[in-house]
């Protein structure tokens, strides 16, 4: 990439901490405070907003345990309902994230400071990430904080499991719903002097088998359109997560968090071709440890370091092979290890400057079997070294009224694929790095109102099928470069918070962005029965967000978040201008709670609308707009236990998401929680 962006920002981080300790005096020798900055919160609640994000001048949205608590929901349903996030349905139990128009794999997922990002491709399954252990998801729309290894175009979702709180404490929670659905999640936790630890299990069931509109695939011709109930789309899950924390000495702290994740599932295709014998199977294993030594030199210097291991093992089984490219029988078996170091350093400067660096290093290797090969099923390993280094410098000017953050971000990588006996050619190793950068600011204009910025770069590195293909229909192109993107954001916070009178609190937040993403990889069909993956592609995304929540009296909360945007490809081909597919020009979602007595009565309300499906922009395979309304109540029965039951899209409202995976219609779930 240009090479002046890089040197612009070097620059700007050296002048800038120049003119903060010409500004002013130097402090006394206390710590300066850690990057960190206000974030939103997705129901207003009268209390102070906690500092709980990587980067103050991100725009970002944190979603807390209490803000779900009682609720019959799922970690892609509260993404559904965020600003500028949307959230894409691929039948069956598989949904993934999409922000600010990016595709999935340009979105990064952290569990525990873990990126569960692989590269074997695809993006990163939410239905994986079970909500009954979760206790904070946070979102960054359009950049990626430097303390994290990984970033891409879209942003980032931090996903931050339970730890143990300040007395022992047990909980068990189970529920039921309509189509056979069921949950049960339990957790115990307590405390020693210089010691705490946490244990949660949970685990799900479905049969999925909820009725839809099928329009055999041929929308011109109504006659044969039909109502059919959909099968092979159940699923079972079980999760066991674990955290413990020791003190060490007079500072330090040593954390160990392990995560073992199975489900198996059906794969039931789209609504007109259907899978009726196709099944997936997945596991995960990981395994974090982590140190952290605050107060070092003085207490100017946090010091930390951090391992990780990840072991998955995939099953996709398509005996008559319904799904896929090749339309050949399937037995694929993936067994994915990643393991991964990091080291980092915060150094608190004079002139209220806070340093940040950051040293990461990973291995990934994927061995990949078929035993539905006629011949050796064997087809080789794939592996990607990658070492990250990030540079931040914080800056605070006139009491922190004023914050200049800027970043860089260096990544090199190595791919290599060796071919077993079934893996066909031998392609040479792909070697490259880049640089990146961001730098973003934040300005307090008066006591209520925050100003933010951002302007960023950022990359996302082929995967292993875009650069080695498979077995079968998808030819490897080792030469492919990076995705890359740029993006700039700018916009206001506004918000006014009272302990008495009818408004307890409001806040408001506009921000307008545009994303530019170059070389985008897309497979171009090669030959009759072969796609080869190029770098093409470009695309533009522009829009605006808006969300505004509202506290009125001790008893009512209210949110309400509108996205627009307009994606287009500006590649400069026959698609040029048009809508690029998947990604609905608007987005609504509107939520309110009302305590009453013992009780709280709670609404939310999405809207996603119209959409194609292909980059044609084919009218009659558009998707429609669609509406969606939940309700339910939550009564508490006794300290400790409560109750709950909800309706699910109330209306039955008969729709699909992405590429016509149809959605169930209504639904009713109840749920019981004891916390002892």
């Amino acid at each position: 990439m240009n090479g002046r962006l890089p040197r612009a920002l070097l620059s700007l981080m050296l002048l800038v901490g120049a003119a903060a300790r010409a500004e002013e005096a130097p402090p006394p020798p206390a710590p300066a405070p850690t990057p960190q900055g206000p974030v939103e919160k997705v129901e207003v609640r009268g209390e102070a907003e906690e500092a709980a994000t990587l980067d103050g001048t991100a725009f970002a949205t944190v979603i807390r345990a209490e803000d779900f608590e009682g609720r019959v929901t799922s970690v892609p349903e509260l993404l559904r309902d965020l600003v500028g996030v949307q959230v894409r349905g691929l039948g069956g139990e598989f949904a993934t994230v999409s922000i600010r128009g990016s595709t999935a794999e340009q979105v990064v997922v952290y569990l525990d400071g873990v990126p569960l990002n692989r590269a074997l491709g695809g993006g990163v399954n939410l239905a994986d990430l079970p909500l009954g252990q979760v206790d904070s998801i946070e979102v960054y729309r359009g950049v990626t904080p430097a303390g994290l290894p990984a970033a891409s175009i879209g942003g980032a979702v931090m996903i931050h499991t339970r730890r143990a709180g300040q007395s022992p404490a047990a909980s068990v929670t189970a529920s039921v719903g309509s189509y056979g659905s069921g949950e049960m999640i339990a957790s115990v936790s307590g405390r020693r002097e210089r010691a705490d630890w946490r244990v949660g299990l949970d685990g799900g069931a479905s049969d999925g088998d909820f009725e839809f509109f099928d329009n055999n695939g041929t929308a011109q011709n109504p006659a044969d359109d039909t109502t059919a109930v959909r099968h092979n789309n159940d699923f079972q899950r079980g999760h066991l997560s674990g955290q413990a924390t020791f003190k060490s000495g007079e500072r330090g702290r040593f954390s160990l968090a392990a995560d073992l994740f199975a489900r198996e599932q059906g794969v039931p295709g789209l609504d007109c071709c259907k899978s009726p014998y196709a099944r997936f199977s997945t596991s995960r294993w990981l395994l974090r440890p982590e140190f952290e030594m605050p107060g070092l030199f003085g207490g100017r210097v946090l010091g930390r370091l951090a391992a990780d291991y990840t072991r998955y093992r995939e099953e996709f089984d398509d005996p008559h092979g319904d799904i896929g490219l090749t339309g050949f029988p399937t037995d694929a078996i993936h067994q994915i290890e990643t393991l991964g170091g990091e080291a980092g350093l915060v150094i608190a400067a004079p002139g209220r400057q806070a340093i940040s660096f950051l040293l990461s290093r990973r291995r990934e290797t994927a061995d990949l079997v078929d035993h539905a090969l006629p011949g050796p099923d064997d087809i080789g390993r794939a592996t990607r070294h990658t070492t990250v280094v990030t540079l931040e410098d914080q800056v605070s000017f006139s009491s922190d009224r004023l914050v200049i953050n800027p970043s860089l971000r260096h990544e090199a990588y190595e791919s290599d694929f060796d071919p077993g006996p079934g893996g066909g050619v031998v392609t040479p190793a792909e070697a490259a790095s880049y640089l990146t950068g961001k730098i973003g600011f934040r300005l307090k204009a008066t006591g209520a109102v925050t100003v933010k910025g951002n302007f960023g770069r950022f990359a996302r590195l082929p995967d292993f099928i875009e650069l080695f293909g498979n077995q079968g229909a998808v030819l490897g192109n080792p030469a492919l470069d990076p995705e890359r993107g740029r993006t700039l954001d700018l916009g206001f916070v506004a918000t006014r918070r009272q302990p008495q009178g009818a408004l307890r609190a409001a806040r408001l937040e506009l921000t307008i962005f545009e994303t530019l993403a170059e070389d985008l990889i897309q497979f171009i069909p090669n030959s009759q029965s072969t796609v080869l993956a190029q770098n093409f592609d470009r695309a533009r995304i522009r829009g605006a967000e808006l969300t505004f929540a509202l506290g009125l009296g001790k008893r009512f909360s209210g949110s309400l978040n509108f996205t627009h945007q307009d994606p287009r490809d500006v590649s400069g081909g026959r698609n040029d201008g048009l809508l690029l597919p998947g990604r609905p020009q608007d987005e609504a979602s509107a939520s309110a709670t009302f305590e009453a007595g013992r009780g709280r009565v709670f609404y939310d309300f999405t809207y996603v609308g119209p959409n194609f499906i292909d980059r044609s922009n084919t009218p009659s395979t558009a998707l429609p707009a669609r509406y969606l309304h939940d309700a339910g109540y939550l009564l508490r029965l006794r300290p400790g236990l409560q109750a709950t039951f909800e309706v699910k899209n109330a209306a039955d409202e008969q729709t699909y998401d992405y590429a016509r995976y149809p959605l169930p219609g209504r639904s009713f779930h109840a749920r019981v929680s004891w916390e002892f």
